[in-house]
Protein backbone atom coordinates (compact mmCIF):
# COMPACT_ATOMS: atom_id res chain seq x y z
CA UNK A 1 0.00 0.00 0.00
CA UNK A 2 2.78 2.39 0.94
CA UNK A 3 4.62 1.45 -2.24
CA UNK A 4 1.52 2.29 -4.27
CA UNK A 5 1.16 5.64 -2.50
CA UNK A 6 4.82 6.32 -2.99
CA UNK A 7 4.55 5.44 -6.67
CA UNK A 8 1.46 7.62 -6.97
CA UNK A 9 3.22 10.47 -5.20
CA UNK A 10 6.20 10.24 -7.52
CA UNK A 11 3.95 10.19 -10.57
CA UNK A 12 2.03 13.22 -9.25
CA UNK A 13 5.28 15.04 -8.53
CA UNK A 14 6.54 14.24 -12.02
CA UNK A 15 3.35 15.64 -13.57
CA UNK A 16 3.56 18.71 -11.36
CA UNK A 17 7.18 19.31 -12.26
CA UNK A 18 6.34 18.82 -15.92
CA UNK A 19 3.57 21.38 -15.76
CA UNK A 20 5.73 23.82 -13.80
CA UNK A 21 8.57 23.38 -16.26
CA UNK A 22 6.24 23.93 -19.18
CA UNK A 23 4.84 27.08 -17.59
CA UNK A 24 8.36 28.32 -16.86
CA UNK A 25 9.36 27.78 -20.46
CA UNK A 26 6.20 29.58 -21.62
CA UNK A 27 6.98 32.49 -19.29
CA UNK A 28 10.54 32.66 -20.58
CA UNK A 29 9.34 32.62 -24.16
CA UNK A 30 6.81 35.37 -23.41
CA UNK A 31 9.46 37.42 -21.64
CA UNK A 32 11.83 37.05 -24.59
CA UNK A 33 9.06 38.04 -27.00
CA UNK A 34 8.04 41.07 -24.93
CA UNK A 35 11.68 42.18 -24.63
CA UNK A 36 12.17 41.82 -28.37
CA UNK A 37 9.11 43.98 -29.11
CA UNK A 38 10.15 46.53 -26.48
CA UNK A 39 13.58 46.92 -28.10
CA UNK A 40 11.94 47.14 -31.53
CA UNK A 41 9.56 49.88 -30.31
CA UNK A 42 12.37 51.91 -28.80
CA UNK A 43 14.48 51.51 -31.94
CA UNK A 44 11.73 52.59 -34.31
CA UNK A 45 10.87 55.60 -32.17
CA UNK A 46 14.53 56.62 -31.88
CA UNK A 47 15.01 56.39 -35.65
CA UNK A 48 11.87 58.47 -36.25
CA UNK A 49 12.86 61.09 -33.67
CA UNK A 50 16.36 61.38 -35.17
CA UNK A 51 14.88 62.10 -38.60
CA UNK A 52 12.40 64.60 -37.14
CA UNK A 53 15.12 66.44 -35.21
CA UNK A 54 17.20 66.77 -38.38
CA UNK A 55 14.17 67.88 -40.39
CA UNK A 56 13.09 70.38 -37.76
CA UNK A 57 16.54 71.97 -37.73
CA UNK A 58 16.37 72.55 -41.49
CA UNK A 59 12.75 73.75 -41.37
CA UNK A 60 13.58 76.17 -38.55
CA UNK A 61 16.50 77.61 -40.55
CA UNK A 62 14.20 78.20 -43.52
CA UNK A 63 11.64 79.79 -41.22
CA UNK A 64 14.31 82.15 -39.81
CA UNK A 65 15.19 83.25 -43.35
CA UNK A 66 11.53 84.14 -43.93
CA UNK A 67 11.42 86.02 -40.61
CA UNK A 68 14.49 88.04 -41.67
CA UNK A 69 12.82 88.96 -44.97
CA UNK A 70 9.62 89.96 -43.19
CA UNK A 71 11.58 92.10 -40.73
CA UNK A 72 13.27 93.93 -43.60
CA UNK A 73 9.97 94.50 -45.42
CA UNK A 74 8.28 95.81 -42.28
CA UNK A 75 11.02 98.16 -41.21
CA UNK A 76 12.86 99.19 -44.37
CA UNK A 77 10.68 98.41 -47.38
CA UNK A 78 11.76 101.54 -49.28
CA UNK A 79 15.38 100.37 -49.41
CA UNK A 80 14.58 97.08 -51.15
CA UNK A 81 15.33 97.05 -54.90
CA UNK A 82 12.45 96.14 -57.21
CA UNK A 83 13.90 92.80 -58.32
CA UNK A 84 14.48 91.80 -54.71
CA UNK A 85 11.00 92.99 -53.78
CA UNK A 86 9.44 90.66 -56.35
CA UNK A 87 11.38 87.77 -54.82
CA UNK A 88 10.59 88.77 -51.22
CA UNK A 89 6.85 88.95 -51.87
CA UNK A 90 7.02 85.41 -53.17
CA UNK A 91 9.04 84.28 -50.13
CA UNK A 92 6.58 85.82 -47.67
CA UNK A 93 3.80 83.77 -49.23
CA UNK A 94 5.61 80.50 -48.51
CA UNK A 95 4.36 78.14 -45.83
CA UNK A 96 6.57 77.19 -42.90
CA UNK A 97 6.28 73.43 -42.89
CA UNK A 98 7.51 70.40 -41.00
CA UNK A 99 6.92 66.85 -42.17
CA UNK A 100 7.05 64.40 -39.28
CA UNK A 101 7.68 60.65 -39.17
CA UNK A 102 4.69 59.96 -36.93
CA UNK A 103 3.64 56.82 -38.81
CA UNK A 104 6.06 54.65 -36.80
CA UNK A 105 4.45 55.75 -33.55
CA UNK A 106 0.94 55.28 -34.93
CA UNK A 107 1.77 51.77 -36.19
CA UNK A 108 3.24 50.78 -32.82
CA UNK A 109 0.21 52.20 -31.03
CA UNK A 110 -2.36 50.60 -33.33
CA UNK A 111 -0.72 47.16 -33.17
CA UNK A 112 -0.30 47.35 -29.39
CA UNK A 113 3.48 46.96 -29.67
CA UNK A 114 3.96 50.38 -28.07
CA UNK A 115 2.65 48.97 -24.79
CA UNK A 116 5.49 46.46 -24.62
CA UNK A 117 7.49 49.37 -23.20
CA UNK A 118 7.71 48.50 -19.51
CA UNK A 119 8.86 51.88 -18.21
CA UNK A 120 5.53 53.62 -17.55
CA UNK A 121 7.09 57.08 -17.18
CA UNK A 122 8.92 56.70 -20.49
CA UNK A 123 5.78 55.40 -22.18
CA UNK A 124 3.82 58.42 -20.95
CA UNK A 125 6.50 60.81 -22.23
CA UNK A 126 6.36 59.17 -25.65
CA UNK A 127 2.57 59.38 -25.78
CA UNK A 128 2.64 63.04 -24.68
CA UNK A 129 5.23 63.87 -27.32
CA UNK A 130 3.29 62.41 -30.22
CA UNK A 131 -0.32 62.91 -29.17
CA UNK A 132 0.10 66.40 -27.69
CA UNK A 133 3.29 68.19 -28.72
CA UNK A 134 3.33 66.97 -32.31
CA UNK A 135 -0.28 68.15 -32.51
CA UNK A 136 0.91 71.66 -31.66
CA UNK A 137 3.07 71.58 -34.80
CA UNK A 138 -0.07 71.12 -36.89
CA UNK A 139 -1.80 73.95 -34.99
CA UNK A 140 0.99 76.40 -35.84
CA UNK A 141 1.16 75.20 -39.44
CA UNK A 142 -2.58 75.90 -39.72
CA UNK A 143 -2.13 79.39 -38.25
CA UNK A 144 0.71 80.09 -40.66
CA UNK A 145 -1.44 79.02 -43.62
CA UNK A 146 -4.27 81.22 -42.39
CA UNK A 147 -1.99 84.28 -42.21
CA UNK A 148 -0.68 83.64 -45.71
CA UNK A 149 -4.18 83.01 -47.07
CA UNK A 150 -5.33 86.38 -45.69
CA UNK A 151 -2.36 88.09 -47.29
CA UNK A 152 -3.01 86.30 -50.57
CA UNK A 153 -6.65 87.41 -50.54
CA UNK A 154 -5.49 90.97 -49.92
CA UNK A 155 -3.14 90.86 -52.92
CA UNK A 156 -5.76 89.37 -55.23
CA UNK A 157 -8.24 92.07 -54.26
CA UNK A 158 -5.86 95.02 -54.58
CA UNK A 159 -2.97 94.25 -56.93
CA UNK A 160 -2.26 92.56 -60.24
CA UNK A 161 -0.47 89.29 -59.46
CA UNK A 162 1.35 86.63 -61.45
CA UNK A 163 2.60 83.09 -60.70
CA UNK A 164 6.13 82.79 -59.32
CA UNK A 165 8.52 80.08 -58.16
CA UNK A 166 6.80 79.52 -54.80
CA UNK A 167 3.35 81.06 -55.15
CA UNK A 168 2.61 84.53 -56.58
CA UNK A 169 4.17 87.98 -56.75
CA UNK A 170 3.40 91.43 -58.18
CA UNK A 171 2.86 91.43 -61.93
CA UNK A 172 4.07 95.00 -62.43
CA UNK A 173 6.38 96.07 -59.64
CA UNK A 174 7.25 99.40 -61.32
CA UNK A 175 3.63 100.55 -61.39
CA UNK A 176 2.62 99.24 -57.95
CA UNK A 177 5.78 99.79 -55.94
CA UNK A 178 5.01 103.27 -54.63
CA UNK A 179 1.48 102.28 -53.55
CA UNK A 180 2.73 99.09 -51.92
CA UNK A 181 5.39 100.94 -49.91
CA UNK A 182 2.76 103.13 -48.24
CA UNK A 183 0.02 100.49 -47.97
CA UNK A 184 -0.75 100.23 -44.25
CA UNK A 185 -3.02 97.22 -44.70
CA UNK A 186 -0.23 95.32 -46.41
CA UNK A 187 2.15 96.24 -43.61
CA UNK A 188 -0.37 94.88 -41.08
CA UNK A 189 -0.41 91.59 -42.95
CA UNK A 190 3.38 91.47 -42.83
CA UNK A 191 3.40 92.19 -39.10
CA UNK A 192 0.83 89.48 -38.42
CA UNK A 193 2.78 86.96 -40.49
CA UNK A 194 6.01 87.99 -38.76
CA UNK A 195 4.46 87.34 -35.33
CA UNK A 196 3.12 83.95 -36.38
CA UNK A 197 6.41 82.74 -37.86
CA UNK A 198 8.44 84.13 -34.95
CA UNK A 199 6.30 82.37 -32.35
CA UNK A 200 6.35 79.23 -34.46
CA UNK A 201 10.14 79.31 -34.35
CA UNK A 202 10.11 79.69 -30.56
CA UNK A 203 7.78 76.69 -30.25
CA UNK A 204 9.88 74.63 -32.67
CA UNK A 205 13.10 75.31 -30.75
CA UNK A 206 11.43 74.25 -27.49
CA UNK A 207 10.06 71.13 -29.17
CA UNK A 208 13.45 70.28 -30.65
CA UNK A 209 15.07 70.39 -27.19
CA UNK A 210 12.39 68.07 -25.81
CA UNK A 211 12.77 65.71 -28.76
CA UNK A 212 16.55 65.57 -28.28
CA UNK A 213 16.15 64.80 -24.56
CA UNK A 214 13.54 62.09 -25.18
CA UNK A 215 15.64 60.46 -27.89
CA UNK A 216 18.71 60.52 -25.66
CA UNK A 217 16.77 58.73 -22.91
CA UNK A 218 15.42 56.17 -25.40
CA UNK A 219 18.95 55.44 -26.62
CA UNK A 220 20.01 54.91 -23.01
CA UNK A 221 17.11 52.46 -22.54
CA UNK A 222 18.26 50.54 -25.61
CA UNK A 223 21.75 50.23 -24.14
CA UNK A 224 20.30 48.88 -20.91
CA UNK A 225 18.12 46.34 -22.72
CA UNK A 226 20.91 45.18 -25.02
Amino acid sequence: MNKMLTRGGIEFLAVLLGISGSLWLDDRAQYASDRKYEIEAYQRLSNALTLDIEGLEEDAKENVRMIDVLDLMINNIEAIPNDSMVLYIDITQSYSDMETHISDYETLKNTGRLYNIKDIDMLQRIIDMYDKKYGEIDDWKAEDKRAIWLQDEFFISNYAMQPSSKWTTLKNISNDRSRLNSDKTYRNHLVFLYKVKTQMNVEWETLKSEMIKLNSDIVQKLKELN
